[in-house]
């Protein structure tokens, strides 16, 4: 029996995987699904007898990366998120795949056949592993998800198209999604949570900046510092505030460091 932990808080990308464990008929069983940092690092602190884990990077609490810095993880992990910067990060812990969301199912058994022809052999050198990923990466075999150029929005009845390009940041309040265009006209969006939209926008242009927002860099005019460890990012018409468990992240992606 393979004893899987999955490390992802949406919901629908937990039902996802489950659904592309079952369909591989293997000896699988799911032993414990988290959702926030916080979950993940009391969880692994018990040293649970655990063959292979699932693991999101940005959870509701922060970055998945904050346990795996703490503490040391063996089990081989394969990486489920929407954000392509992290890849370096990912294999030099025990990261062994990466599967950019949205990922097709063949991509997912991909993956899985990694994980079973590395389980077959006694030893695993991880910096071959990371060699060749690093090549396979660099030689761009994997195929990146085309990301959308518009968002449908329904209106009075009617549907009408918001440019991607024009969005300046989108914000979450309660369920309730809203974008704000180039001319600071507000847009009731048709989802009901940020990560869904994550999914089809390009994370080298927006970014999670807090819980509850994204920002594009394409309308990004100053950055300030708002506290010691959080800074403001200031829009054409909006002024918005890193968290904590971002502000590196951040200044990372808008390669300040």
């Amino acid at each position: 029996m393979i004893k899987v932990v999955l490390i992802e808080d949406e919901a629908p990308a937990r039902k996802k995987l489950k659904n592309y464990l079952d369909k591989l008929g293997e000896p699988i069983q799911i032993i414990k699904e988290l959702e926030t940092v916080a979950e993940t690092l009391s969880f692994f602190e018990t040293i649970p007898e655990v063959n292979l884990i699932f693991s999101d990077i940005e959870l509701r609490d922060g970055n998945v990366f904050e346990v795996y810095n703490q503490i040391t993880v063996d089990f081989p992990i394969i990486f489920a998120t929407a954000y392509d910067q992290f890849w370096m990060n990912a294999f030099e812990t025990s990261g062994i795949e990466y599967l950019l969301k949205p990922y097709t199912y063949d991509r997912f058994e991909k993956a899985w056949h990694k994980y079973t022809s590395l389980k077959s052999n006694m030893t695993i050198n991880n910096n071959d592993i990371f060699k060749k990923l690093d090549a396979y990466y660099q030689n761009k075999v994997e195929v990146k998800p085309e990301y959308k150029e518009y968002i449908p929005v329904k209106s009075n009845g009617s549907i009408y198209f918001l440019k991607i390009h024009d969005i300046m940041c989108i914000q979450s309040d309660y369920g309730v999604v809203f974008a704000y265009d180039s001319a600071n006209k507000k847009h009731v969006l048709n989802q009901t949570s940020l990560k869904e939209l994550q999914d089809i926008l390009d994370p080298t242009q927006f970014f999670k900046i807090n819980r509850s927002e994204l920002v594009s860099k394409n309308y990004i005019e100053k950055i300030s510092r708002y506290t010691k460890n959080t800074v403001a990012i200031h829009l054409k018409s909006h002024i918005l505030k890193t968290s904590q468990n971002t502000t590196a992240a951040f200044n990372s992606w808008m390669g300040l460091k």
